[in-house]
């Protein structure tokens, strides 16, 4: 796929995303970026379909939810297999989400999460006879986002209230 530049009103609307999906509707999107909200709304299609926007995803405070034992594991698989083994490994209970990495070892992080020790014990063990080499393992406490920078606020005529 042919990357291709984002102007501003793109960068202003990817920022307002990543602020909070949730609570800015394509009207309060268009008025931040000097638009229209159906043009807000075409782009927003737009990106989605050019793969620039994968998903939207909350953060969840696993902990809040009786999910008290929250990791962050890295791990290794043979580089040849890597992308086949992803779906696998989706399909793993406690499993929450995988980052691939350009790296020949550790070239995976996975998030895991579950109720009890004993719950990502089976995780583990689930992950061990697919083949993959736990390398670290770290009791994960809170995870924080920020936008990126290049599709800040310069793009979109709010100003910051806090």
């Amino acid at each position: 796929m042919v990357s291709k530049e984002l102007d501003n009103v793109d960068k202003g609307i990817l920022y307002l995303l990543q602020k909070d999906a949730r609570r800015n509707t394509t009207e309060d999107m268009a008025e931040k970026v000097g638009v229209s909200s159906s043009t807000v709304a075409n782009r927003i299609n737009r990106l989605e379909e050019r793969g620039v926007i994968l998903s939207y995803q909350p953060i969840i405070m696993y902990s809040e939810t009786g999910l008290g034992h929250h990791l962050l594991v890295t791990a290794t698989v043979p580089l040849q297999e890597r992308e086949e083994m992803v779906d696998d490994l989706m399909e793993v209970s406690g499993i929450v989400s995988i980052r691939e990495l350009l790296t020949n070892n550790e070239n995976l992080s996975l998030e895991v999460v579950g109720r009890t020790s004993e719950d990502i014990e089976d995780t583990l063990e689930a992950l061990d006879s697919l083949g993959v080499d736990i390398e670290r393992m770290e009791m994960m406490k809170q995870e924080h986002t920020n936008p990126y920078n290049h599709f800040g606020e310069e793009f979109t005529e709010e100003e910051d209230s806090g």
